[in-house]
């Protein structure tokens, strides 16, 4: 959903109470609460044309894991940085990136191992990151517990479900490596990412590769319980990888650096809010995706609060805090997953100008 339609229809609501309200204004002489509702609405086309157009694009449909931002709109703290917003989504990482390379969006939601490759492919073009959100990645290899797939080793001899070009299945290889598997025992059979959880509960994989916010969730809707499966996550065997970050556009870092730096705020202050209140501020993201079952999301929304975004060290020090000899590492993990012809340094790939202070950052 376009925040600007939102806000056009918002504006057309107030229009046609702004008629009845002129026309009864003259004969009935209003008092001091009609008066103060005129002045409110004849004022807000003024402020309206103070905000500046910034065109957002995030990584992935309308759910709870993305709800700081839903939350930042309905609160209007966008409108309240000068941010004219316009919102959209995309099917996913490589997709909201090209959107933001390509000039078409100032800011996108993406991953910082697909974000590497693209830097190094499109070096000209590329965004920057601005913003670490994912302070851990949710890259993790997903099983029923009836398969009896409980670490890395048990994968040797099994069928692993891997999507075309997601970073979890990119980044199999890697986690392969660090925990000595080999390869040639383990049968990669490529599926579409819609039907992957289906596939699991059916038994046609194995195991999956992908994100534990999207696939046990996925799988929570079909009545999979947490103890029915096994999580075994790309950062507890060697590779740590920051995940989700806001990027911005090579034009939007040129021509609009302050706004860029007041939709960053703006955000963490979502961010926060929601991390710290999930059953309060969910509803923000109803007007995105009406059809999404609301415990599953306040669900999903706790969980990547507390175990993606803000773990607990994370929380003494504010959200978006970064190593930087652990980026460091992150990249050179990236490169060599990917086979790539280069290794990005820290300052090709992340600005870290933008982070707002720590006492913005921190959870209440």
């Amino acid at each position: 959903m376009s925040v600007a339609n939102w806000i056009a229809a918002f504006r057309n609501s107030l229009t046609e109470l702004a008629r009845g309200a002129r026309k009864s204004i003259v004969p009935r002489r209003l008092g001091g609460l009609g008066m103060v509702t005129a002045a409110i609405f004849f004022a807000a086309p003024a402020g309206a044309q103070d905000l500046v157009p910034l065109r957002v694009v995030l990584n992935f449909q309308a759910d709870g894991a993305l709800n700081g931002f839903y939350h930042a709109v309905a609160k209007g703290y966008y409108r309240e940085a000068g941010i004219d917003l316009t919102l959209d989504h995309s099917s996913g990482s490589a997709d909201a990136i090209s959107r933001a390379a390509s000039g078409l969006y100032d800011i996108a939601v993406g991953d910082i191992a697909t974000l590497t490759e693209f830097t190094i492919k499109n070096p000209d073009t590329a965004p920057r990151a601005v913003f670490l959100l994912y302070n851990r990645s949710p890259q993790a290899i997903i099983a029923l517990k009836k398969s009896g797939i409980a670490k890395p080793a048990d994968l040797q001899g099994r069928v692993l479900g891997v999507g075309a070009a997601d970073a979890p299945s990119r980044m199999f290889p890697a986690f392969a490596s660090l925990t000595k598997l080999d390869l040639d025992k383990i049968e990669r059979r490529q599926i579409n990412p819609r039907v992957r959880d289906s596939m699991l509960m059916g038994g046609q994989v194995d195991a999956v590769t992908g994100f534990d916010t999207t696939v046990f969730f996925n799988l929570k809707n079909n009545g999979v319980t947490y103890e029915d499966v096994n999580i075994i996550y790309y950062g507890d065997h060697g590779l740590d990888v920051y995940g989700n970050a806001i990027l911005a556009s090579r034009t939007a870092l040129k021509d609009k650096r302050d706004l860029v730096r007041k939709f960053v705020a703006a955000s963490v202050r979502g961010w926060r809010e929601t991390i710290a209140d999930p059953k309060g501020t969910i509803v923000a993201m109803r007007k995105f995706n009406e059809v999404a079952p609301f415990d599953n999301e306040i669900e999903r929304l706790q969980w990547i609060g507390s175990r993606i975004i803000a773990p607990e060290t994370i929380r003494k020090q504010g959200i978006g805090t970064f190593d930087r000899d652990r980026l460091t590492l992150n990249l050179q993990q990236i490169s060599s997953a990917f086979n790539l012809p280069k290794t990005l340094t820290v300052e090709d790939i992340y600005d870290p100008d933008f982070l707002p202070a720590q006492d913005q950052r921190l959870i209440q």
